[in-house]
């Protein structure tokens, strides 16, 4: 990791680090309160919280970067660099403050005594199996979370999660792979930085696929639209979705983890889908399919991606599902150098770009049934650009 990118990624992980205790350190009423600062109704405190300190610590950082969240893009602070080659535009940070916010709150409004702290909840041991009983195990691979993803140059660089429920640090860069267990006390906390997470964190590994697991899948159901989109992009017949779909309400930034060795191995997922959904859901993935490795590492690559496209696609909120190469947010550097990255000029031309939507694949490398099935279809492979 250069310099710059380890600076940026220390500054990312103290952002999501003030996310993730800022949040433990609330109430769970307060966790629970609308914040009306957004204009909306169905804001909570869980929700604005993160995002508030997020936002603070990067821009305090670097008051040039460009900072993209749900909650905050609709307005008119997008202005990218006139360049036609977006390795020239500035630092983006496209941040999900709490992913699977509906689980969380329906979790702490079951807790009668609404003054508890929210650290106090999250570490009763009821908690873990509260929270798998009700919205899918594994907690680590299933648990509400904060993301931050780095892209300079056009280049997704680094992620940065944060677990509420297991209470554990993901971090995806070009050291590999890692998730912290987080201490309970915010004190302790104040040494972690990129270079904590490299010597105390466990190395995640994906694993090579048994091919009875080849067609079994994760994606999103849980909304009108999804099922439509997932249909027309004709990778699972509708008589066969019942049957692979492994989960229908997945989170989104931790979804990549469905294909590591943290999912158990009776139960190996064959791959998992952006089912036409926000750019919050699976930005956070790309780190992880760049530098993901085999525990056996020989070099090779680990994980397979792919961006799938329909004739006539579906919409929601006026933007396209799944898009054809000229609508697709991933570009390419030219006609001798196919790889990909990502056009955040073409950001500037949504009002609100956190509402970017894709249908995107990942698999196992060795996935030859999801591989044939793509092509059979002329859905793009992307290889992401790498200096």
């Amino acid at each position: 990791m250069q310099g710059v990118e380890k600076s940026h990624c220390d500054a990312t992980i103290e952002a999501v680090l003030a996310a993730y205790y800022g949040l433990m350190d609330s109430t769970v009423e307060e966790a629970l309160k609308p914040v009306l600062a957004y204009g909306k109704s169905d804001t909570l405190g869980l929700d604005a919280n993160p995002e508030i300190n997020i936002i603070g610590h990067l821009q305090r950082y670097d008051k040039y970067s460009v900072v993209i969240t749900e909650e905050t893009g609709d307005n008119d602070s997008y202005h990218f660099l006139d360049s036609a080659d977006p390795r020239r535009f500035r630092t983006v940070f496209i941040c999900d403050p709490t992913d699977r916010s509906a689980q969380i709150k329906q979790l702490f409004e079951g807790y009668e005594d609404k003054r508890r702290p929210v650290r106090e909840v999250i570490r009763d041991d009821a908690t873990l199996k509260r929270w798998e009983d009700q919205f899918g195990a594994p907690a680590t691979i299933t648990g509400a979370s904060s993301a931050v993803t780095c892209i300079r140059r056009g280049v997704p660089v680094f992620a940065v999660i944060a677990n509420y429920i297991t209470q554990q640090l993901f971090l995806s860069s070009s050291a590999g792979n890692f998730v912290l267990a987080l201490p309970a006390d915010r004190k302790l906390a104040g040494t972690i930085n990129t270079s904590h997470v490299l010597l105390h964190g466990e190395q995640i590994y994906f694993r090579d696929l048994d091919s009875t697991d080849v067609r079994r899948f994760v994606t999103f159901m849980g909304k009108a639209g999804y099922k439509e989109n997932l249909t027309e992009s004709r990778l699972v017949g509708d008589g066969d979705v019942e049957k692979f779909l492994h989960y229908p309400f997945p989170g989104g930034p931790l979804r990549i983890l469905y294909l590591s060795d943290l999912q158990p191995a009776e139960r190996q997922i064959g791959f998992i889908l952006s089912n036409g959904e926000k750019i919050g859901e699976w930005i956070h993935w790309l780190p992880f399919i760049r530098f993901a490795k085999k525990e056996n590492d020989q070099g090779e690559p680990a994980l397979r991606l792919f961006e799938v496209c329909q004739d006539r696609p579906w919409t929601k909120e006026g933007i396209l599902m799944s898009t054809t190469p000229p609508y697709s947010i991933f570009k390419s550097m030219g006609e001798s150098d196919q790889r990909l990255v990502v056009d955040v000029g073409r950001f500037s031309s949504f009002q609100n770009p956190s509402k970017i939507r894709s249908t995107l694949i990942v698999t196992p490398y060795e996935n030859d049934w999801a591989t044939r099935v793509v092509k059979q279809y002329g859905y793009r492979p992307i290889e992401l650009y790498s200096e």
